[in-house]
């Protein structure tokens, strides 16, 4: 690997630090200061996130904050951390998004943004999916919701920028390219979509699945812009789209028929994805190998509900479950 040595296939040599979650958890996010934010899974409105972080070679809890709803996703701005300051935003998305400062320990909510335009209460409001910071314009973060909709707002103004229909059906993930006004998103419609802030009247649908399938989550290489990775609905295995050759998979990467739930693109190489799995798998993938096996599968034995690689340390990947997060040395 560029910047990184990994071994083929094997789960007993990589050094792990464990944090236990005091509550089942789902949403998982590693700032540029390599803080994770966990948030909780449970069922009503009074939910937890919690920022953690590791300390000689230990992972504590530095702050807690209740949150209205499990939230489907956590998001740092991708900036935090490297301005030299201490304080750091967060964003959560439920039937809104949410906007946290995260400083000396605390959090607090400084924006609660509305996908509609009009006045609802937020009972009222349909779920957001996911959402995307923009890694070019800090100021630029879009929603996907159950509603059909896309929708980009501007936080310096706090206000939509755009809004658009921009599937057939649920649009489940959404995210940015390098380029600052491509976007792409994904569906219960089965297709992934591109499109350019420039001209909303039109997208370019670079895959459908066959047979008809949601596709529930998608990941931008930002270094090899042409792929992108997806996967499907109780189908095995990752999609890999090449976005010059649409309408075709070049290449379906699945490991002992394991469906993923959750993966993201190595921020130091332009090859290697890791996935995490329903039946407990934590995988990297040199997609551009020929070998067919992954070169790395770290037995969890629990379903592996998040992944993420820390920019900052990307010999260290990060595994959330439903009561433990584990940093694995890579």
């Amino acid at each position: 690997m560029e910047g990184a040595n990994i071994s083929a296939n094997s789960s007993s040599h990589y050094g792990r630090h464990v944090y236990d979650t005091k509550w089942p958890a789902y949403s998982l996010a590693c700032s540029a200061s390599c803080r994770f934010a966990v948030g909780s899974c449970i069922e009503g409105s009074r939910n937890f996130i919690e920022i953690v972080e590791l300390n000689d070679n230990s992972i504590e809890c530095v702050a807690e904050t209740e949150h209205t709803f499990p939230p489907t996703k956590l998001l740092w701005r991708p900036d935090n951390g490297c301005n030299g300051g201490n304080q750091e935003l967060l964003a959560s998305s439920t039937t809104a998004l949410n906007l946290l400062k995260v400083q000396d320990r605390q959090m607090n909510c400084v924006a609660t943004l509305s996908s509609s335009r009009a006045r609802k209460q937020a009972t009222d409001l349909p779920p957001l999916t996911s959402f995307d910071w923009s890694c070019v314009n800090n100021n630029k973060l879009a929603a996907s919701s159950v509603d059909t909709t896309c929708t980009i707002w501007d936080l310096e103004t706090q206000k939509i920028d755009q809004q658009l229909i921009a599937h057939d059906k649920a649009v489940y993930d959404i995210a940015f390219s390098v380029v600052d006004s491509l976007f792409a998103s994904v569906g219960a419609d089965g297709s992934v979509r591109l499109f350019d802030q420039r001209n909303l009247a039109h997208s370019t649908i670079v895959y459908e699945s066959s047979p008809p399938s949601p596709l529930f989550r998608l990941a931008w290489n930002k270094i090899n812009s042409n792929y992108i990775a997806t996967i499907a609905g109780d189908v095995p295995g990752v999609k890999l789209i090449d976005v010059r050759r649409p309408s075709l998979a070049l290449e379906v990467l699945s490991y002992q028929e394991s469906c993923v739930n959750s993966i993201a693109w190595a921020p130091h190489s332009r090859n290697h994805l890791l996935c995490g799995t329903e039946d407990g798998f934590g995988l990297i993938w040199d997609v551009a190998s020929k070998l067919g096996m992954p070169l790395l599968a770290y037995d969890c034995d629990n379903e592996v509900y998040q992944t993420q690689w820390p920019a900052m340390q990307p010999d260290c990947a990060a595994l959330g479950m439903a009561h433990q997060i584990r940093l694995l040395q890579v």
